[in-house]
């Protein structure tokens, strides 16, 4: 579901705008799959960058462009997705009404008691999910909507809006005319991730998306998020972490962090356990994902109510031990998010993808938008 869309494009870009960085995967249709044929990443220093790219729309397209032209991307149609911050989501339980526009001025009634904003001043999109006769036109149902269970008429319909500022997704427009391509849809970076990391796995699953500045709990239901939290914690807390404690300069922290992330256990000596650099990070959000969990359990439109699973992922999900730590800690089934799992790509760069892989994941899951 795209909070805006045009014409099915013709090529398979996807592109995740960060806080800081952008990341491009470019996909070719090839028997039905996925098939790799570049990808591209490129940052800027905060100074220049801002609190986030939104703040500079021109050098962010800038930025882009210059990734695009450097991993030699052919398409210039893009898909992207609005950050999880930036995004408002809520499940509504609303009456049968028969007529589409009656059920609309229902749906609208409802959310504009919950809005952060005036309708007016939004974009919608909303999705009936145990409805799919009568979904709205707009939708497409074969990407983005999981088939409800057969049973019996009910009064009541469960239904997912997700919207963002009109003034934000401005900020996108301007960043791709900047990079001169095509925007062809915004979806949001929640179900960018369920497709690049999920698939058709039903069950209640929690994505835990670790960035730079921010880190997105996402819990979802049969495809479907239910809970969207934004955290202000991240890599960079880590980057302050040994700054402050090891004298080092931004730069030095971050490559100090990075490989930590990439070395194998045995030659950082951190096999026993999690290191104490993360410790300022991980019991916030420890309790952030326990609230998390709560308010899952407590939704009256959920259906499992229980996290079954929980998949670590973003630019920052590399740092050591934080799988296991969580995995213990909370007595489920944790592990790192492989986006490449359904797509063909080299042998060769096996090794390679796999490094990159958490901080690929939303690109990938938008570059997959118009294959599945």
């Amino acid at each position: 579901m795209g909070l805006f869309g045009k014409k099915k494009p013709d090529s398979f870009l996807g592109v995740d705008i960060g806080a800081s960085s952008i990341k491009v995967v470019e996909f070719a249709n090839k028997k039905g799959r996925a098939t790799l044929l570049t990808y591209g990443y490129g940052e800027l220093p905060t100074a220049e960058a801002g609190d986030t790219l939104f703040d500079n729309p021109k050098a962010a397209g800038e930025l882009l462009a210059r990734v695009c032209k450097e991993a030699g991307c052919k398409s210039t149609s893009v898909m992207a997705a609005l950050p999880t911050s930036n995004v408002f989501s809520t499940i509504l339980s609303i009456p049968e009404v028969k007529d589409a526009r009656q059920r609309q001025s229902v749906v609208n009634a409802e959310v504009a008691k919950l809005s952060p904003l005036p309708l007016t001043e939004m974009i919608l999109q909303t999705t009936f999910l145990d409805d799919e006769k009568k979904t709205d036109a707009k939708i497409d149902k074969k990407k983005d909507m999981v088939p409800a269970v057969p049973q019996e008429k009910r009064k009541d319909f469960r239904v997912l809006v997700t919207g963002a500022a009109k003034t934000f997704i401005q900020k996108y427009i301007e960043t791709f005319k900047a990079a001169k391509l095509n925007l062809q849809a915004i979806d949001t970076e929640a179900l960018a991730l369920v497709r690049a990391l999920i698939g058709k796995d039903k069950g209640a699953i929690m994505m835990l998306d670790i960035g730079s500045k921010r880190t997105n709990i996402i819990i979802v239901e049969k495809g479907i998020p239910f809970v969207s939290r934004s955290i202000t914690i991240g890599g960079n807390t880590v980057n302050s972490q040994l700054m402050r404690t090891m004298g080092l300069s931004e730069m030095d922290a971050d490559r100090v962090k990075r490989d930590l992330g990439i070395a194998p256990p045995e030659q950082t000596g951190l096999a026993g356990g999690l290191p104490k650099l993360l410790e300022p990070i991980m019991q916030p959000l420890l309790n952030e994902i326990r609230y998390a969990f709560q308010l899952y359990a407590n939704m009256e439109l959920a259906q499992i109510k229980k996290v079954e699973k929980i998949i670590v992922t973003g630019g920052s999900a590399h740092l050591p031990r934080i799988p296991e730590y969580l995995a213990t800690t909370l007595n489920m089934n944790v592990y790192r998010g492989d986006p490449w799992a359904r797509v063909v790509y080299p042998q060769t760069l096996e090794s390679v993808l796999e490094e990159i892989g958490p901080r690929m994941s939303v690109a990938v899951g938008l570059a997959m938008r118009e294959m599945d």
